[in-house]
């Protein structure tokens, strides 16, 4: 449900610019969903991963999961890089990878999802559009 609300709001935002909205990755297993705003840097409100039955969010009091914390992030119209920490940002847990491309209008956006002590994924992360 909380996936198919993800891909209906992401059908009517725009990629690279939009002010705010929730962008999504999924793959085999594991789905990163973020809240974010566009200024003039990229501005994460919020995320959560989940992984398999596992999930981990920087607002454990509004979406449940283990706290974490976004390190630190950048976007522009032919990648997005996500960097998560542990709760006390002591160490950089997780990564988010994608690469965007574009030709004529068809949009694409993919890449790889890496956590400590669970595994690399790959994710599609086409909803960015």
């Amino acid at each position: 449900m909380k996936r198919a609300l993800l891909a209906a709001a992401l059908a009517c935002a725009a990629w690279p610019a939009q002010a705010t909205g929730e962008l999504s990755c999924g793959g085999e297993g594991v789905g990163i969903d973020l809240l974010v705003g566009h200024m003039d840097v990229l501005s994460i409100a919020r995320a959560v991963i989940t992984i398999g039955g596992e999930s981990w969010s920087t607002a454990p009091d509004i979406m449940p999961g283990t706290p974490i914390t976004v390190g630190q992030g950048f976007e522009d119209d032919r990648m997005l890089a996500v960097d998560f920490t542990d709760e006390n940002v002591n160490e950089i847990i997780a990564r988010l990878r994608v690469v965007k491309a574009e030709e004529g209008d068809s949009r694409v956006a993919g890449g790889v999802f890496t956590f400590k002590g669970k595994g690399a994924f790959v994710v599609d992360c086409s909803e960015l559009q």
